[in-house]
């Protein structure tokens, strides 16, 4: 297609609301929800600390692809691009505004119309599966967890929303109606402790842990299959500073914020015990 027809293409759409930056040409970028920097920081966050040379990639609610999009560029192999809610609302475009931006970035990514309620669909597995910005939307997540869980060969990237960050125990809270930033999508806020739990239960224990680099109250998990398979495919050791890994002993203090209940438990049984002796 002409640079023209691409120009003409982008005008029609330069009213509808992008979620992502991203420049379609060299003197046109789209004024995305999400600003250049706060996503060019979350690629690095996200992206940035793993190889993804020839490694297939499955980007779940990708909107308007930016993810997508990077992924490629970072040297994955097959890109599978999927949406659904986004890219049938008349309100976002959502289709258009992928199929423009892959169109004018030139970049190979396949596009599939999925629900992440009905993974895996028709998908075979792929090496890695990136599910940012769509946890907490999902009235069943953990159901979708176990679906997703399916379809991946070796990583998991979740970024969301965390709220109970110091309670001490895995959990989610719910938010009803509007809670949460007036805005009825918005369903669940879990810990990064629960995260972690969830991700262990559906197959991927060894999770490193970042906080959100631009965003209070956000975070990133990488959870892998196996140890060998983080060793594999983390371009650093994680240092617990930045990138806490979430089986050691300092990343879960860093991170869940003091021990865990059964730890706590534990340590006043002991207290007790030694109260009874010393009567």
């Amino acid at each position: 297609m002409s640079d023209q027809a691409l120009r003409a293409r982008y005008q029609a759409l330069a009213q509808t609301y992008w979620h992502h930056t991203i420049q379609l040409f060299p003197d046109v970028v789209t004024k995305g929800g999400k600003s250049a920097e706060i996503l060019a920081a979350e690629r690095a966050a996200i992206l940035g600390v793993v190889d993804l040379a020839g490694r297939s990639v499955i980007d779940v609610g990708t909107w308007n692809g930016y993810f997508a999009f990077e992924a490629k560029r970072a040297g994955a192999g097959r890109v599978i691009a999927t949406d659904s809610f986004v890219w049938h609302a008349p309100i976002f475009r959502g289709r258009e505004t992928f199929d423009l931006a892959r169109d004018c970035l030139g970049l190979d990514v396949e596009a599939r119309e999925i629900d992440p309620t009905d993974f895996p669909g028709d998908l075979a597995p792929a090496d890695v599966v990136l599910f940012l910005g769509v946890f907490y939307h999902l009235i069943d997540p953990i159901m979708v967890l176990q679906k997703m869980a399916a379809t991946i060969n070796d990583l998991l990237v979740v970024e969301t929303h965390l709220d109970l960050q110091s309670l001490g125990r895995p959990a989610m809270v719910f938010y009803p109606g509007t809670t949460l930033n007036n805005d009825g999508s918005n369903w669940w806020g879990p810990n990064s402790q629960c995260v972690a739990e969830l991700l262990a239960a559906v197959g991927f224990p060894n999770v490193f842990y970042q906080h959100h680099p631009e965003v209070p109250g956000r975070g990133i998990f990488h959870a892998f299959r196996t140890a060998e398979t983080a060793r594999r495919y983390l371009r650093r050791p994680a240092d617990n500073t930045t990138l806490f890994d979430l089986r050691s002993d300092g990343g879960k203090r860093a991170i869940f914020r003091g021990p865990s209940l059964p730890q706590r438990a534990l340590a006043w049984a002991r207290t007790a015990f030694r109260r009874m002796r010393a009567r």
